[in-house]
């Protein structure tokens, strides 16, 4: 399976995360990219989040006014089932980056300015948390590729 990276994003801290064009990721995460709250985003097992513009179409389907960024991922995917990985997954980033998927995103509360149940909708639609395996350089419009376990 493979795909593409439609955005990468970033922040001071918090969402939404906004679109670069390419970053340097190690095993901190995205470089420039920040979290407000460190005790429960962030660190070498969660330095990445993952999002899919297909889950973003579902909950656009739902009538939330969402899109890339807005829900607080580092990586917006095109192409991919993220429904279909699980943890330990390895995704290739562009030409040298390695990241393992360690955790479903769990939803947080900063999921609730939005008028309707977020948080409950998109359970199971979460996206993912990574750590980082083999720092490199991304950019927005890499192929993204499945490895095999």
């Amino acid at each position: 399976m493979s795909g593409t990276l439609a955005q990468l994003n970033v922040s001071s801290g918090g969402m939404p995360k906004l679109p670069i064009p390419e970053a340097l990721v190690t095993t901190k995460g995205v470089t420039g990219d920040n979290q407000r709250n460190k005790k429960v985003h962030g660190g070498t097992d969660r330095a990445i989040c993952i999002y899919s513009e297909e889950l973003y179409a579902v909950l656009q389907d739902f009538g939330v006014g969402v899109g890339p960024g807005d829900v607080g991922e580092n990586f917006t995917t095109r192409g991919i089932d993220l429904q279909k990985l699980a943890k330990g997954d390895r995704l290739k980033v562009g030409d040298v980056c390695i990241i393992e998927i360690t955790n479903v995103r769990v939803p947080c509360h900063q999921l609730k300015k939005w008028d309707i149940e977020l948080p409950e909708l998109i359970v199971g639609r979460s996206g993912w948390v990574a750590k980082v395996i083999t720092e490199g350089v991304v950019r927005s419009g890499d192929k993204i590729e499945v490895m095999s376990k």
